[in-house]
């Protein structure tokens, strides 16, 4: 039987490190009655070499429209928005981004299977995002190459137990400056859940070239508690 529709929140922190580059997020999302999800993070970039920091603040709202992973005919499927505003704005004004802030539009789709992969559950998960967002929008959105297009987001998981899950994720990202070519980003993971209201992520990341520095590959990894 469907679960019953209920509000929850979460929160949630995250740091990678790759070779030239840090990411730390902290963030919390409300899911009111299983419908929709209000959500805010704020993002730090530092800059190994220098000890520069970017700041950027990321305000989300995501609406499921119709179906569920597992219980419905339809697949989850959902539709949302994403705001990026810098706080630092020099650097993405030095490097010829249109603007210090944007917006990114989504839809998604998202399907398990009870048999899936050898025999365990299995999610996949696949989004189309309207975006212009330079890094994540970290060096600001649009630039003088081209502006905001559809990109590829795709992540599928398969649960060895009911603890352990390991996947991979693959995400499409704009490449709107002449002078600091991007690539797209992807990732390898492994996550455990002790508790059904918390997990771990741990990931090897690939991101390319970021801001002129090539081969940014290295670790994440992401706590999140639900209540």
């Amino acid at each position: 039987m469907p679960r019953t529709p209920s509000s929850s929140g979460s929160v949630f922190a995250t740091h990678a490190s790759v070779d030239d580059f840090t990411l730390d997020v902290a963030g919390a999302a409300l899911n009111i009655r299983d419908r929709a999800e209000v959500s805010f993070a704020r993002q730090n970039f530092d800059i190994k070499a220098n000890g520069a920091r970017i700041s950027q603040d990321v305000v989300g709202l995501k609406w499921r429209v119709a179906g569920d992973v597992l219980y419905d005919r339809l697949p989850q499927l959902v539709a949302g928005v994403e705001h990026h505003a810098l706080r630092d704005p020099a650097t993405a004004r030095a490097v010829g981004a249109r603007s210090t802030a944007g917006t990114d539009l989504y839809v998604g789709a998202a399907r398990a299977w009870i048999a899936g992969v050898a025999g365990r559950t299995t999610l996949l998960n696949v989004n189309l995002r309207h975006s212009s967002a330079n890094q994540y929008g970290l060096l600001g959105h649009g630039g003088d190459d081209m502006d905001a297009r559809w990109q590829l987001e795709a992540a599928v998981a398969v649960f060895l137990t009911r603890s352990w899950v390991v996947g991979a994720e693959y995400r499409q990202k704009p490449d709107n400056l002449r002078a600091l070519e991007e690539h797209d980003a992807h990732d390898v993971f492994i996550a455990w859940f002790p508790d059904k209201r918390v997990s771990l992520t741990a990931a090897w990341v690939n991101l390319g070239l970021i801001a002129g520095a090539p081969d940014q590959s290295g670790v994440y990894l992401s706590l999140q508690g639900a209540f």
